[in-house]
């Protein structure tokens, strides 16, 4: 059975017994976790929405550590394979297999800048999302975006990972309303800084949907839709 695990901000791990894709591995550099945690799963996928620091994180050291790929757009992914880590290229819209599933690409509203010095930063393609299909269960990582119409596209999912710190990323009024796009049936808020997720829960419940917020480490067992 596919399993979600929420290590904090925007990172999620979703694995089985054959795999472990982990998202934007925010650790080592999150004030809230510190260094990669020694139980970390090996994963065999990373999976980078975009090029800020919050969200790559630990990819290159975790794909040179576990020789797994990192998997973003072609540019980000080429650069990556320069800092010395496996990669492997997705596209938006491209669709990739895993054993169990499969990856797909999907748009962010966003930018997605890499880090050169402490002042110079440089566009490094565009920013992007992910549906992951594991076990027959779809789980939507929106990566950090505005909302837009075309995610109405992706929809029906089991799962949606939305942020909605309604600063640099869409607000939770806003990210109601793309679970609705998405018809999520399960919805599960990230990168909220200072926003409240249990009041965004409350916002999910009251348009008749689930929403849920995980805990730290908390890992979440998942099943489609009946």
């Amino acid at each position: 059975m596919a399993t979600l695990k929420f290590h904090g901000h925007a990172c999620f791990s979703i694995f089985n017994d054959d795999v472990h894709l982990i998202i934007d591995p925010w650790l080592s550099g999150n004030p809230d976790i510190g260094k990669i945690p020694d139980d970390l799963r090996p994963p065999t996928h990373i999976l980078v929405t975009h090029n800020h620091n919050d969200h790559v994180g630990d990819a290159v050291a975790l794909s040179k550590q576990f020789d797994a790929p990192i998997i973003s757009t072609p540019s980000a992914a080429r650069h990556y394979r320069g800092e010395g880590a496996t990669m492997d290229r997705l596209h938006i819209g491209g669709r990739m297999p895993i054993p169990g599933g499969s990856i797909k690409g999907t748009p962010a509203f966003h930018d997605s800048p890499l880090a050169i010095g402490e002042n110079w930063r440089v566009e490094l393609g565009a920013p992007c999302g992910f549906v992951v299909t594991l076990d027959g269960v779809s789980v939507y990582h929106a990566g950090d975006t505005a909302l837009f119409g075309d995610m109405a596209l992706y929809g029906p999912v089991d799962v949606a990972l939305l942020p909605i710190d309604g600063r640099m990323v869409m607000e939770p009024v806003d990210a109601v309303r793309a679970a609705e796009f998405l018809d999520a049936a399960l919805t599960i808020p990230m990168h909220w800084r200072s926003q409240d997720p249990a009041a965004f829960v409350k916002l999910v419940e009251a348009s008749g949907r689930r929403g849920r917020v995980l805990e730290r480490n908390e890992e979440l067992p998942l099943t489609a839709r009946a």
